[in-house]
């Protein structure tokens, strides 16, 4: 694996939420930023604005929590036509996925590089295919629960690989943003 993801002193950080595809060219990352923002404001008409998150994030032994603000401007059109597109679950699901381009990039700083296939045990490869990620969210329910259930999937992927798992609970406004190591 050429890139060893980080884990950098963290403190309160902001990041916009406006410029996802920046931050993951290879991904059409910004078809996620209208949901997350629907998630942040607890399902209530578009302001432009911030929310703050609360992000677990481990690299192997090493753990650290930090507070991050999400910003965001300019996107109302968006938002709305995003919410008479998409079902709740889809919503959420697209949200989680924004949440991911944030935290994949500020903490572990890779790209989301490209989709795996259905029935590969994750959603998305990061760099040059070193890692995998598999993402899920929810409004409301148990995240240290909803962590687990998906390091158990991410574990069985056929590759081999280690990964990340990016899991949210809205409701909460947690994260977690979790590495996982495959053993052979």
């Amino acid at each position: 694996m050429s890139k060893t993801p980080l884990l950098p002193t963290l403190s309160c950080r902001e990041c916009e939420v406006n410029d996802l595809e920046l931050r993951h060219p290879l991904i059409t990352a910004n078809d996620w930023r209208s949901p997350l923002v629907l998630r942040l404001l607890d399902d209530t008409s578009y302001i432009d604005g911030s929310r703050e998150i609360t992000v677990y994030y481990q690299w192997q032994s090493d753990t650290q929590t930090a507070n991050v603000t999400l910003m965001w401007k300019g996107l109302a059109s968006e938002f709305e036509k995003r919410v008479r597109t998409y079902q709740v679950p889809v919503l959420t699901e697209y949200a989680t996925l924004g949440l991911a381009c944030v935290l994949i990039d500020e903490f572990a700083k890779l790209k989301i590089t490209e989709v795996t296939r259905r029935g590969e045990r994750a959603d998305y490869w990061l760099g040059n295919k070193e890692y995998l990620l598999e993402v899920s969210g929810q409004q409301s329910g148990n995240l240290e629960s909803l962590r687990d259930t998906k390091r158990d999937q991410l574990l069985k992927n056929p590759f081999g690989r280690s990964g990340f798992v990016c899991v949210a609970v809205y409701d909460k406004k947690s994260s977690y943003l979790w590495f996982y190591e495959v053993t052979p």
